[in-house]
């Protein structure tokens, strides 16, 4: 206490919390642009739309937001029975943070995995920078689909045990 009044701190570092609709709105304006077309390119639906559903359909939605508590990136799991589809999308802010990702991120999967027995999802061809990070992550890649979502593109189908 101060005056008599709290001082509060704001994070001051990169962390995770539980993502918010305000988080889909400022992350949908800012996608990585291979993120936005894998979106278009595998549902039809706008980043808002998408992230919306994200937010209600994941167990526990979450954003990793940067040392201003700026989203950065937006993921969470969507039961499927024993499955879990895992999902992510980021901003180029993304890479500011990237050192404090990698540290990080491998743990939050497991988490992430705890209650399924695999986690499953289907990535564009063209995001070259999810799918050399999906395998940095130890997920197989099992199936490629040539003519995947409303705009019949390459997608490859991936799993984690």
């Amino acid at each position: 206490m101060q005056n008599g009044r709290a001082i509060i701190r704001s994070q001051r570092k990169p962390h995770l919390r539980v993502a918010t609709e305000a988080d889909c709105i400022y992350l949908s304006k800012r996608l990585r642009t291979e993120d936005y077309q894998e979106i278009k390119a595998g549902s039809g639906l706008s980043p808002l739309v998408s992230l919306t559903l994200g937010l209600h359909l994941s167990d526990v939605p979450l954003v990793i937001c940067n040392k201003n508590n700026k989203p950065v990136a937006m993921l969470g799991v969507v039961p499927q029975g024993l499955f879990g589809a895992i999902w992510m999308v980021g901003t180029e802010d993304l890479k500011k943070i990237s050192l404090s990702f990698i540290k990080n991120c491998k743990g939050v999967c497991d988490v992430l995995q705890k209650d399924y027995q695999l986690l499953n999802n289907f990535v564009d061809a063209r995001n070259t920078l999810h799918i050399n990070w999906l395998k940095w992550m130890g997920f197989s890649f099992i199936n490629k689909h040539q003519r995947y979502g409303v705009e019949r593109r390459l997608f490859y189908e991936f799993v984690k045990i």
